[in-house]
């Protein structure tokens, strides 16, 4: 009982009014109240008539008629079913911006509330700290303004630019020491698939439509910045990682697409998040922890995000160990990819594919097949090739989803640049793509130094 007397002491300093209000039966009863209340409720039995009363003394205009309809007892049970907790800001002509809250009192949520409590909070120190916190970003964005248009913004889209962004970072930061801040890294999935598939011009429009999405999309009061390539960078003032991540929510569950040749495609994004001042009040630490959880989204299959937690850095050390770059150079035997149509468009090649056809580099491979996978393999041998590439891929497009690849297997013999016939045996494993199509990862062996392989393996 005392813990609960202490409770109430310490909630009753918080608010101005706590009320417990008998829905059904119109009834109500003060826990804590004051002379401006006291006064226009007292010797008023019904609920509904007291609350109006109250409200129709204190309030008036807009605040009258948007704190009249919150108090409304005949649809209360219903809003407290879809929740527990309900709230509502109005302005008092006797005590300024309140904050007026409904809490369910009953502990099963199936049935209609028939209890809740009434409270009203003054929050006109919290208004006054959103203002203050609204005008110093007005005079840190203008004093940002002032200097060299072209040295704190990104051409392309108008946001700031790195520097830009953390030049106004720091002089807010100076003006509100103590604030509570979220600085979120963001960037584009794939970004470089979208430039290389359908051109720098059709990047740049993806760019400037996820400026205009975080301009719309972001919560007030923030800072947007281009850090450059496809790297963005949010700054949100006055809140923390746990009321923000509703927005983190949202925005990873929104469908974003982009327009290239008359057809919609759709593309993500990865976002990073850490919190100033709770886990470090040194920005580059923040900026540090922030691009740590993107990395660890980015490890992850991408389109999500992560909030940063100690020991984070840890486990993308050990996953960013390993790149895509070295992954492929480091395939024992070549490697190629190239699309299901009629001349097996090649799309890339790695070192040891390139040395096999005896060329000098990838733009030497596509010259010498002219960018055709079918011009590699020996006329004789082409039927029964792409015989099996067919039936790989009428496998792949006919599939019931109990199985997702269909890996296929042929032996035939290829052409090099200097004319030499070379024996393979050919893996590959037709997958669809979704800037591509319908593409095959393709794996060659020579067969004789497979088999060469094989004797020494069994030999061991």
């Amino acid at each position: 009982m005392a813990n609960i007397e202490a409770i109430l002491s310490t909630i009753s300093q918080k608010y101005i009014s706590i009320h417990v209000i008998d829905i059904k039966n119109d009834r109500y009863e003060a826990v804590k109240s004051i002379e401006a209340i006291d006064k226009f409720s007292a010797g008023e039995a019904s609920a509904q008539k007291a609350l109006n009363n109250v409200m129709n003394h204190l309030t008036q205009g807009e605040s009258q008629k948007i704190i009249n309809e919150f108090t409304d007892l005949s649809t209360l049970e219903e809003r407290l079913k879809a929740q527990n907790i309900i709230r509502c800001s109005f302005f008092s002509n006797a005590t300024g911006w309140c904050e007026a809250t409904f809490i369910r009192c009953d502990k099963c949520e199936k049935k209609p509330s028939k209890k809740a409590i009434f409270m009203v909070e003054d929050i006109n120190e919290q208004i006054r700290r959103e203002r203050t916190m609204l005008e110093q970003i007005r005079k840190a964005e203008e004093q940002a303004l002032r200097k060299e248009a072209q040295a704190i913004r990104d051409p392309l889209t108008g946001l700031l630019n790195q520097a830009g962004m953390e030049h106004s970072i720091m002089d807010f930061l100076k003006m509100c020491p103590a604030a509570s801040c979220v600085l979120m890294t963001l960037d584009i999935d794939n970004f470089k698939l979208i430039n290389d598939v359908f051109g720098h011009i059709v990047g740049d429009d993806v760019l400037i439509k996820v400026a205009d999405i975080l301009r719309e999309k972001c919560p007030k009061p923030c800072f947007l910045a281009r850090n450059g390539g496809d790297e963005f960078t949010v700054f949100f003032t006055n809140t923390s990682l746990e009321e923000i991540r509703p927005f983190f929510k949202s925005f990873v569950n929104k469908r974003t697409y982009f327009e290239a040749n008359n057809e919609h495609h759709e593309f993500s994004m990865s976002m990073g998040a850490a919190e100033y001042p709770v886990q470090t009040n040194d920005y580059k630490r923040l900026r540090e922890m922030a691009d740590a959880a993107l990395y660890a989204v980015k490890m992850n299959h991408k389109d999500g995000y992560q909030f940063y937690y100690e020991g984070l850095e840890e486990g993308n050390r050990e996953q960013l160990g390993f790149n895509i770059g070295d992954l492929i150079k480091g395939l024992p035997g070549a490697f190629i990819v190239y699309k299901v149509d009629t001349n097996g468009h090649i799309l890339f090649a790695n070192d040891d594919a390139i040395k096999l056809f005896g060329c000098d580099s990838m733009q030497d491979l596509i010259l010498y097949s002219e960018g055709s996978f079918i011009n590699l393999i020996h006329p004789d041998d082409l039927k029964h090739v792409l015989r099996s590439v067919y039936d790989q891929y009428r496998i792949l497009q006919n599939t019931d989803g109990s199985k997702e690849y269909q890996d296929g297997f042929v032996k035939f013999r290829i052409i090099n640049k200097q004319g030499k016939e070379i024996n393979v045996d050919c893996s590959g494993r037709p997958i669809a793509n979704k800037f591509h199509g319908d593409i095959v990862y393709v794996f060659i062996h020579e067969s004789d130094v497979k088999e060469q392989y094989i004797k020494k393996a069994a030999n061991l």
